[in-house]
């Protein structure tokens, strides 16, 4: 059965947004005319047909939420601008999207536990359509998928039974490059060690660790311990001074979430900043400033803003179109080093 066309990939044909793509078909202005007459045309001679956008403006509107729930703003805001525009291009399909955001600091805590709790409890009883969570396992997960609200997962899988699909970062291949990159810029002759999110059930920081034994055989780096920092930055600073103590002969660190941090200003106050080779996970404004430095050698980016914008685009058309979504979609890691950190 051949593939069903849909506006995506109109606009990707004649290289346009899909924003303008959905005013063509409905009439609506701020399109020239010879704009309009090529997407007319384009979409008579793919075979589209546009039912599921005429059916989007009689029904009523679907209602989704976006659940941010991290240790760190930086890193979920950008996830919620990937959900943002996906949601700027459906603006035309009936479509409504609220956004639930953790600013309180680690998400290892009672008050992280409670809010996520309650943000369940009240995307339950709101009766959402479906909800894009950024989170883990709650005990009213449930809740949700019980109310017949659509779940799908990003950044972090929860229970297979508990949500519809999840998009996610490849771990696996992140831990496996990083275990690579340590190789290649550290001391082979030293061990290294794994600064780890922790959150062992469903959790991306355990198939990095994975992915990173794996490579092993390839790379034979002696892996000397994990230790775990529950993305707090207090813990990440001195549990890695205590491993800094345990292990004085150390070549090298990967740091396989967000919270590097910790990790790096231990290593700096040690003055052993460029003596032990540093591998971290994806990009905020001061590891910037320690990667022109030299003090960090890579990092591997995850990309949340392509996590968020694919997994509600999913999401939409899963309840909107009944279109099954992979169980799993994939975001591949890139590497981030000096010579191309202006790209990210």
């Amino acid at each position: 059965m051949d593939k069903r066309v849909t506006i995506y990939d109109i606009a990707a044909k004649l290289g346009i947004s899909i924003a303008t793509v959905n005013r063509a078909l409905t009439n609506k202005p701020r399109v020239s005319v010879e704009t309009r007459q090529r997407v007319l045309n384009a979409a008579k001679e793919m075979g589209f047909t546009p039912n599921a956008l005429a059916r989007s403006l009689s029904r009523q509107p679907i209602r989704l939420a976006a659940v941010a729930f991290t240790s760190f703003p930086e890193f979920h805001n950008s996830f919620l601008a990937g959900v943002k525009a996906s949601v700027d291009e459906l603006r035309d399909f009936n479509v409504h999207v609220d956004s639930y955001s953790y600013d309180q600091g680690p998400t290892n805590s009672a008050q992280g536990s409670a809010f996520l709790n309650e943000t369940y409890t009240c995307i339950a009883a709101a009766h959402y359509d479906g909800a894009l969570v950024c989170g883990k396992t709650s005990d009213q997960t449930r809740i949700l998928s019980d109310k017949g609200v659509v779940v799908a997962t990003a950044i972090n899988d929860i229970a297979p039974s508990m949500r519809s699909f999840c998009v996610k970062y490849n771990g696996h291949v992140a831990g496996r490059v990083a275990a690579e990159l340590l190789w290649h810029y550290g001391d082979k002759t030293r061990p290294v060690l794994i600064a780890s999110g922790g959150e062992p059930q469903y959790s991306i920081h355990t198939e990095m660790v994975d992915g990173f034994r794996e490579q092993l055989p390839y790379t034979p780096l002696q892996l000397a311990g994990i230790y775990a920092h529950y993305d707090d930055p207090r813990i990440a600073y001195t549990e890695t001074m205590r491993m800094l103590d345990e292990h004085p002969t150390l070549g090298g660190i990967y740091v396989n979430s967000f919270n590097s941090l910790g990790v790096i200003k231990a290593v700096v106050e040690r003055g052993l900043a460029g003596r032990i080779c540093l591998v971290t996970s994806d990009i905020y404004q001061e590891l910037r400033g320690y990667i022109q430095e030299g003090i960090v050698s890579a990092s591997i980016f995850q990309n949340q803003y392509q996590q968020g914008k694919k997994g509600l685009r999913l999401l939409y058309h899963s309840i909107a179109d009944g279109i099954k979504a992979p169980d799993t979609t994939m975001i591949e890691p890139q590497i981030i080093l000096r010579s191309n950190l202006e790209l990210f």
